[in-house]
């Protein structure tokens, strides 16, 4: 295996974008997504979340879409002075900010790689405002996949700093990492470009699909491709559009990763056992053989 220590992260807390429309796109988070808004920055930025923490996701205006930042939770106990004494080491400017935003008191920022910001934090408030039962309304934000120029040096800050572990590939362009049990935390993708691929939120279950399908398509938001069984994490998968064009997947059933055996839990549909992190070709993206209805490239 890559890596001798357990990550120092355990989830994916949040992802903030920059829109031209914060009214707009928080329309679509909130009503048709169906999350809560939790607090309005000073700017008029919009703290949404999915139903426990303060926030899942950031919405602050700008002339033009773009990725904001990445709000990772590091493991209790981290103490923050000695992590941005760590990051200096490593080679990484970063530095500690207090009261940055609602529901965090204090977290450490860096960014690995130009145009690439995260967040890292303990403790983030939790007001708990419910899951709704309007929209979409998904169980939790799962992953994040982000395209960089720099996908290679940003894949060693986070398995080699952070601890990811590797679970696949597709041709060496899209790779899977992870810090928990769910297959992918991160998908980073390596591009000539610098934004975020596709946001993805944990459906309740595999009938939700035909749910938020419906849901979508009252709401002139087809479904642009699925769902369909990927093979990389083998997921049950959607995708549609936000209001600026930023990519949104709705999944369930993802491959859960053991780092103990480097391998995920055996399950019926695998095609190869033991299912251990492997190459997939850009002709194995899906194992329904489902076809594209876009181009995930220019998504």
């Amino acid at each position: 295996m890559h890596k001798q220590f357990a990550p120092r992260v355990f989830q994916l807390g949040y992802v903030a974008l920059e829109t031209p429309d914060v009214m707009r796109a928080r329309d679509h988070y909130a009503e048709t997504i169906g999350m809560s808004e939790t607090a309005t920055g000073h700017d008029g930025e919009s703290y949404l979340s999915i139903g426990y923490e303060h926030h899942n996701i950031v919405l602050r205006q700008a002339m033009h879409k773009a990725m904001g930042h990445l709000g990772f939770q590091l493991n209790p106990g981290t103490e923050l002075r000695q992590l941005v004494a760590e990051l200096r080491a490593f080679g990484l400017g970063a530095q500690i900010k207090s009261d940055s935003q609602p529901g965090i008191r204090e977290l450490v920022e860096v960014e690995p790689v130009p145009g690439t910001t995260l967040q890292l934090y303990t403790d983030i408030d939790a007001p708990a405002p419910g899951f709704k039962r309007t929209g979409v309304s998904p169980l939790r934000l799962g992953h994040v996949a982000v395209i960089s120029p720099e996908g290679p040096k940003l894949k060693t800050f986070f398995m080699d700093f952070l601890g990811f572990w590797f679970t696949d590939t597709i041709a060496g362009i899209s790779n899977f990492i992870t810090c928990n049990r769910e297959h992918h935390v991160v998908n980073l993708v390596s591009m000539p470009d610098q934004r975020v691929h596709h946001i993805a939120f944990q459906l309740k279950g595999n009938a939700s699909h035909a749910m938020a399908g419906d849901l979508l398509a009252e709401r002139g938001l087809p479904v642009k491709w699925g769902p369909t069984r990927h093979t990389a994490g083998h997921n049950i998968a959607s995708y549609h559009y936000d209001p600026d064009q930023v990519l949104i997947e709705l999944y369930t059933d993802m491959d859960v990763f053991i780092p103990e055996l480097n391998m995920c839990e055996a399950r019926p549909w695998h095609g190869h056992f033991p299912m251990a992190p492997r190459e997939w070709k850009l002709t194995e993206l899906a194992a329904w053989e489902t076809e594209f209805a876009f181009s995930l490239a220019q998504a």
